[in-house]
């Protein structure tokens, strides 16, 4: 056993964060008893993100993919009328070389170990600007207004979101014109079969949807794409125009790391990439020798595209996991000597993908095999994915129940 005070912060508490958090804090069980987590996210709420689509045309479901996190390391307590582990809701503004956070609420936090797991902002639906349960349920309804009083809808970008809210919006209001415009040749990543695609635009068109592909839509600067009505008629890089009422924007996002800008002054050192994303090494660590400590896994690491997905960034905080759990037994905190073998992450690309395209059809790539118009990705759909968006199976990690207040 081991009394001596180890202090690990988080901060970001989505897909990787909350996967770490518990690895982490499992260890506190295991003769590490005043070792503390500490969970900062600008969320009360941890947002299943990946049902977002659901939530716009389906009154209420938006609250079953907010999942409170005040208390989500609660079993890990040694003792729990005196508890280690800690959330706080705020944002991160600046880490330290000294190995301190500074907070949006002006907390400075000392770390040990840290982990950075900001991710990245994406456009509404799967992003909202609420940080409390009250604001972001108003915000989801009134994208849900919006959605069933729009005639003519236009989603841009055809990949696996863009898709899948053509699919839901087509599927549950057969009165509505749904256009998807997407610039690339066809749906989905372009590293999937061709094959995905095909069987993709084949279903969204037997629901009705107009599916156009090699289009570019031209974005006005100074608009804000957040699922409000307005008619807008925004130009193709065809030349053609496309009228709407509601236009819905799934390309495009924005990685969330401009705290690192103080500590690039302090290190004298980039420690981003020109589109902003920070660097790391293969084991998820920060590309610097300064802080071997600093680990940051999911969308605001520097790895390809494709292993940001949900699955892919859940591998990624386990090799995290273990990389922290291996520096803590091997004393690192304590006598800052040499970094002991960490675990390199194998993980890749994603290589499986699977599409809902409303509640009955679907697309599925799996074992190199794409069942784009057959039958067989509308059943892997339906039976894994399309019935509530994997909402019963992960709200099960959250201690309190999955629904907000």
């Amino acid at each position: 056993m081991s009394t001596r005070d180890i202090h690990v912060v988080i901060v970001g508490m989505s897909v990787a964060g909350t996967n770490v958090a518990r690895a982490v804090a499992a260890l506190s069980m295991q003769g590490y008893p005043n070792l503390r987590v500490t969970m900062v996210d600008k969320n009360e709420f941890y947002y299943h993100v990946i049902g977002a689509p659901r939530a716009v045309v389906e009154k209420g479901f938006g609250k079953k993919l907010l999942w409170p996190i005040h208390n989500y390391l609660e079993n890990y307590e040694v003792d729990k009328a005196n508890p280690k582990h800690r959330f706080i809701q705020a944002s991160l503004k600046a880490v330290n070389s000294d190995k301190t956070v500074e907070l949006s609420d002006r907390q400075v936090l000392a770390f040990d170990y840290l982990v950075l797991s900001t991710g990245a902002t994406n456009t509404t639906p799967s992003h909202f600007s609420g940080t409390t349960y009250e604001t972001i349920e108003k915000q989801m309804d009134d994208v849900y207004e919006s959605v069933k009083k729009a005639q003519e809808i236009l989603v841009v970008g055809g990949g696996a979101v863009g898709v899948e809210v053509a699919g839901e919006i087509a599927y549950a209001y057969k009165d509505k014109k749904v256009t998807l415009v997407h610039s690339a040749e066809r749906l989905l990543p372009l590293k999937f079969k061709p094959g995905l695609s095909n069987g993709a635009v084949d279903k969204l068109e037997r629901l009705g949807v107009r599916v156009v592909l090699n289009e570019k839509i031209e974005i006005p600067q100074g608009v804000e794409f957040d699922c409000k009505l307005r008619p807008l008629e925004l130009k193709g890089s065809s030349g053609a125009t496309y009228k709407s009422d509601l236009q819905i924007v799934t390309t495009g996002t924005t990685v969330n790391a401009q705290y690192m800008e103080s500590l690039e002054h302090q290190l004298g050192d980039t420690l981003r990439t020109e589109r902003g994303m920070i660097k790391v090494r293969s084991t998820l660590q920060l590309d610097s020798d300064k802080l071997p400590m600093v680990f940051v896994p999911g969308d605001v690491n520097s790895l390809p595209v494709g292993t940001k997905y949900a699955f892919k960034v859940g591998e990624q905080a386990a090799t995290v996991g273990k990389n922290i759990v291996t520096m803590i037994k091997a004393n690192y905190d304590q006598v800052l000597r040499e970094v002991p073998q960490l675990e390199d992450y194998t993980g890749g690309d994603m290589s499986m993908i699977l599409v809902p395209i409303g509640k009955e059809l679907g697309v599925f790539q799996g074992f190199n095999i794409a069942f784009g118009k057959s039958f067989v990705g509308n059943m892997m759909s339906s039976k894994l994915k399309a019935k509530d968006y994997l909402v019963s199976k992960y709200s099960p990690n959250f201690p309190a129940p999955a629904l907000a207040k």
